[in-house]
């Protein structure tokens, strides 16, 4: 039986640390035997920076049903961010958790709504509701500045081509866009979101991203009359840092 809160650690191990955007860096570490968790809960990683041992909250980036854990941030000149991309294959980390109540509804039509770094959790999601062969429609609206800032694009993509049931929604909010471009130019609206509901009954909506993201996000569902007990959200804030 999953606990929705546990305070166990683990010792783990680095498998893989690289760049997959511009700004941001994920690593995969080997999941502990006895790790288990909620679709897609949090944990604490701590890490050891030039200022000593650091730890964040950090969500988990994959499925409970994958072998191994993905964490990612948005890289800075922090101690703890420049530790994190310095991670290479063998180092060991400590997991702690897991937390939280950012959990997929099985039940229920999915909107997930992502900006930047805030993918990763509901990267996590759909690969779940893929691996597990839910039935329920899952629509992903993705937000960027850039083209080459969409974190988890082939992931994404992939995870379109095995679920008929799991749609991207892409937008990129730069001024420079690629006149290639074919998905959609802008912040998230209440246009993008009718379009990203089309035909949903009562889904549940996922928001994840910077305050400003979330906050902005949530006062369009208020305005679309959307209740807000169909309404789960996560602000990354330690991400930023």
């Amino acid at each position: 039986m999953f606990r929705r809160w546990g305070g166990e650690i683990f010792d783990a191990t680095v498998l893989d640390s690289k760049r997959i955007t511009p700004s941001i860096h994920k690593i995969t570490i080997k999941k502990p035997n006895s790790f288990n968790f909620l679709p897609v809960q949090f944990t604490f990683l701590s890490l050891m920076t030039e200022a000593g041992m650091d730890t964040r909250p950090m969500s988990i980036a994959t499925s409970p049903t994958r072998p191994n854990l993905e964490y990612a941030v948005r890289v800075s000149d922090s101690f703890y961010k420049k530790a994190f991309a310095s991670l290479s294959l063998g180092d060991i980390v400590k997991v702690q958790g897991p937390f939280g109540d950012f959990i997929l509804n099985e039940d229920r039509p999915a909107v997930f709504i992502a900006g930047g770094i805030g993918i990763t959790p509901l990267k996590g999601m759909a690969e779940y509701a893929a691996d597990k062969e839910l039935k329920i429609p899952v629509r992903l609206l993705y937000s960027n500045r850039t083209e080459n800032e969409i974190a988890y694009r082939k992931e994404l993509e992939d995870l379109e081509l095995h679920n008929p049931n799991f749609k991207v929604l892409h937008t990129l909010t730069g001024e420079k866009i690629s006149k290639d471009w074919t998905g959609l130019h802008g912040r998230i609206s209440r246009d993008y979101l009718l379009k990203a509901t089309d035909g949903f009954d009562r889904p549940s909506y996922y928001l994840c991203g910077t305050p400003g993201m979330v906050t902005a996000g949530l006062d369009i569902l208020h305005r679309m009359r959307v209740l807000e007990e169909d309404v789960n959200y996560e602000v990354f804030r330690g991400y930023w840092s």
